[in-house]
């Protein structure tokens, strides 16, 4: 079985819900990271202000945007090899091998 992946259909239902655990944590982030800016808006005003808040919305939260659409397509192609198990382990259930 050389160059081969081994999972099972348990394991790939487990790392997808760990996927979209890690999902809301990385919402929760860029929201509570949004607030904090919002903070640093009403406290410090001027150019800097908006500056450096721009910057870290475009920088971080815009960033944790993407790494949750990369996690999503992640999760939706382990979903489709969840898929093709579920359609195997019906077509073959019944199935024997006669050794």
């Amino acid at each position: 079985m050389a160059n081969r992946i081994v999972i099972t259909k348990s394991e790939v239902s487990n790392i997808v819900s760990e996927l979209q655990a890690e999902q809301t944590n990385i919402t929760g982030y860029g929201k509570k990271l949004n607030s904090e800016l919002d903070a640093v808006n009403k406290a410090w005003e001027g150019t800097d202000a908006v500056a450096y808040t721009g910057k870290m919305r475009d920088d971080y939260v815009f960033l944790l945007g993407k790494l949750n659409e990369s996690l999503q397509s992640y999760i939706d192609f382990l979903n489709g090899v969840y898929g093709e198990y579920e359609k195997h382990d019906t077509k073959f259930a019944g199935m024997t091998i006669g050794v």
